[in-house]
């Protein structure tokens, strides 16, 4: 379970986030609606270790990794979290799969037997395998966001945040990523936090949260 507790932020003196107390299960995928500068990706940036907050703590599994200094951080991220953003930021020189297996070359230099099945469940599950042998520019803008996909997923996260993964697809491929979130998290239990601004998106979410001025309503 990941648990956020009392999570504030400001800039200066706008307060961006504030009092945020929030819970996602194991198998949950979680929406955060709300209207520009409501807070929402600074919400996902803290979530994920890409900013501090002023106050407040965030715990998975029952340990506090809010605390965790600079190099704990960026192994807890490369091990525990998985990023998709709006724009897939794919590396052009390098193949798919030379992107989706980028997050373990970070740490390692030949990949285990294990490592190599595992990506192949997840080219296999996301149906781009097919597209692993291209370059990013050879690909449309919704296989490069399942390519993005398959490259948070590579580490085992323990949670997946989305922010506006959809922002940049048009309406069929943004409901079929959404779908694509769905089975994510009924084939490995995956905890999903996804921030958008579409609506329509969120009808089988488990938790929708509406932000505005930075607090919950």
């Amino acid at each position: 379970m990941l648990e956020l507790k009392n999570i504030s932020k400001s800039y200066g003196a706008q307060l961006i986030l504030n009092n945020i107390n929030l819970q996602v299960q194991d198998n949950q995928l979680v929406s955060i609606l709300g209207p520009s500068g409501s807070g929402k990706s600074t919400l996902l940036q803290i979530i994920g270790l890409l900013l501090k907050p002023d106050s407040g703590s965030i715990e998975l599994n029952g340990k506090q990794y809010s605390s965790l200094k600079e190099k704990e951080l960026a192994h807890f991220r490369n091990n525990q979290l998985g990023f998709v953003f709006q724009f897939h930021n794919l590396m052009g020189e390098f193949t798919c799969a030379e992107n989706v297996k980028m997050p373990l070359f970070i740490r390692e230099t030949k990949l285990t037997d294990e490592q190599e099945y595992y990506y192949e469940e997840i080219v296999k599950h996301l149906g781009i395998n097919h597209l692993m042998n291209k370059l990013p520019s050879q690909l449309s803008g919704g296989e490069q966001q399942r390519v993005a996909v398959a490259r948070a997923l590579i580490n085992k996260p323990a949670v997946l945040l989305a922010d506006e993964p959809t922002g940049n697809l048009d309406n069929k491929n943004a409901e079929s990523l959404y779908e694509m979130f769905l089975q994510l998290k009924q084939t490995y239990g995956q905890q999903i936090i996804m921030v958008t601004h579409n609506e329509s998106l969120t009808k089988q979410s488990d938790q929708v949260i509406y932000l505005n001025s930075g607090v919950i309503q």
